[in-house]
């Protein structure tokens, strides 16, 4: 199978950035030049965005509960531009401060917020997550009012 279709095949998958695509035609065995010509070729055909990738993937993360600092250093790791990455974290759709919110809610069960220790707890889980410090506060501070 020549490397274009190798290209294809891996796209038609699920979106790629042009690093990951990169790293995985290189392990398997295929050229540095031929690399870069394949994806050139999906670039220009339209297969290969990172724009497209990052927008899709913060999406994705956010509504399996992870949060902005999470997401960014993920897409960082995945070589993605800095400004795709702030773009896609700042798209109209994703609400950091209610997706945060949400994701208490549905742990509150398991942290006693009435308790120091369990603040911290449940303040710890949400950092964990890649939420900022003022959403996790306004988060738990909205639960300890209900």
């Amino acid at each position: 199978m020549s490397v274009i279709q190798t290209a294809v095949g891996i796209l038609s998958r699920r979106d790629h950035s042009k690093a990951e695509l990169k790293q995985k035609l290189h392990q398997r065995g295929f050229s540095v030049s031929e690399i870069e010509e394949s994806v050139a070729q999906c670039d220009e055909w339209g297969y290969l965005d990172d724009g497209r990738f990052a927008m899709g993937y913060a999406r994705s993360r956010a509504l399996s509960g992870q949060g902005p600092q999470k997401i960014r250093q993920e897409l960082k790791l995945k070589r993605v531009a800095p400004h795709l990455i702030e773009a896609a974290l700042n798209q109209s759709e994703l609400d950091w401060w209610q997706l945060c919110g949400d994701l208490a809610e549905r742990r509150a069960h398991k942290f006693d917020l009435c308790d120091y220790h369990g603040r911290q707890k449940a303040f710890r889980f949400l950092m964990g997550r890649g939420f900022e410090s003022d959403q996790i506060r306004e988060a738990l501070s909205a639960l300890q009012q209900d």
